[in-house]
């Protein structure tokens, strides 16, 4: 019962390591919070502090959810114990207590968490987004029809009825941070220019394409 505990505890405190705000703050000087579309995430990072620094978020958060991932399986008594540190992964993430309870909606964390459990439905859910992002403009559009896509994926690695139960509730985290979030990010893209920024990037490429 105490390693469950302590496992779930480890799984919060590694998903609250900010790695988007503490590496915008380094090249940028900026609070990653206040910029951009207001986000604590990779996707912000990218677009505020340039591609290798949303790169290297990137990949800081996915090794966090693998990470936790590994104490989750490696000490945990179950896999209830497990998945219960995967929620605590994404709390920790989306509401780290260091930054005010103001964090990321936790795909990267989420990628990392879940590339153990089901690694090929992974790699297709991440090729469905791209060729879903190539058609649709919407990032959180295009993330949904490729989250929609996962659970079924997994049942060709062997998921279970519980475990399509925990993707269902563990993605749904990341829905679900997004509606508490947006109040904040509407007002910080209005602030930041983010609309009218994405708006003239996807003018230039299509001028490209043509």
């Amino acid at each position: 019962m105490f390693s469950d505990i302590a496992v779930v505890l480890a799984g919060y405190l590694l998903g609250s390591i900010p790695f988007a705000y503490l590496i915008t703050r380094l090249v940028t000087g900026k609070d990653i919070r206040f910029e951009g579309e207001g986000n604590v995430g990779a996707r912000n990072v990218l677009h505020v502090a340039g591609p290798a620094a949303g790169l290297a978020t990137l990949l800081l958060d996915a090794g966090k959810g693998a990470a936790a991932y590994y104490v989750g399986h490696r000490w945990g008594s179950s896999h209830i114990a497990l998945y219960l540190t995967g929620f605590a992964l994404m709390l920790g993430h989306g509401f780290p207590v260091w930054l005010g309870w103001r964090g990321g909606k936790g795909l990267g964390p989420a990628s990392g968490f879940l590339l153990p459990m089901w690694p090929y439905s992974v790699l297709a859910t991440v090729a469905i987004l791209i060729v879903a992002r190539r058609i649709i403009p919407d990032f959180n559009l295009a993330f949904a029809v490729a989250g929609t896509a996962f659970p079924f994926l997994t049942l060709w690695e062997g998921n279970d009825l519980e475990g399509l139960v925990f993707i269902v509730l563990f993605l749904g985290m990341a829905g679900l941070k997004k509606v508490v979030d947006l109040p904040h990010e509407r007002a910080i893209r209005a602030k930041s220019g983010w609309v009218e920024g994405l708006a003239h990037a996807r003018q230039a490429r299509r001028h490209n394409d043509t």
